[in-house]
């Protein structure tokens, strides 16, 4: 699977009708030249997951720098290291598997948040953007 597809899938398996109209991801360039990458983890199984700090210096302008702060994953990097980016955070997440309990927290809490909206809305509710 591409490091595309993956993303796709990740920002999909979240969408649940609140999360997406809150968090998600965001990509932006930078002027040195590069990337700025941040993942909202906030809801998502990975939440509280710690996440190793990753400084790679390779060169001015071959270089990587990953740390979580809060509940997002933001990741910089020179403007050829996009996908070693997402490939780091992939990696982790691959190697870090929510386990059944965690999974089941994970959902009781997503309930709570949409119980909460739909109570303060009075009903459900659907974005028109």
């Amino acid at each position: 699977m591409s490091i595309l597809k993956w993303l796709e899938e990740w920002y999909e398996s979240n969408c649940d009708g609140d999360w997406e109209h809150q968090f998600g991801l965001s990509l932006n360039t930078l002027d040195n030249p590069g990337w700025c990458l941040r993942l909202d983890l906030n809801y998502t199984l990975f939440e509280d997951v710690i996440f190793p700090e990753v400084l790679i210096d390779r060169s001015e302008y071959d270089w990587v720098r990953c740390i979580k702060k809060g509940s997002s994953i933001e990741c910089t990097g020179g403007s050829k290291n996009l996908e070693e980016m997402l490939s780091i955070v992939k990696k982790w997440m691959d190697s870090n598997p929510p386990d059944s309990v965690a999974a089941e927290k994970h959902m009781q809490e997503v309930m709570k948040v949409r119980n909460f909206h739909e109570s303060v809305r009075g009903g459900s509710w659907s974005y028109s953007g």
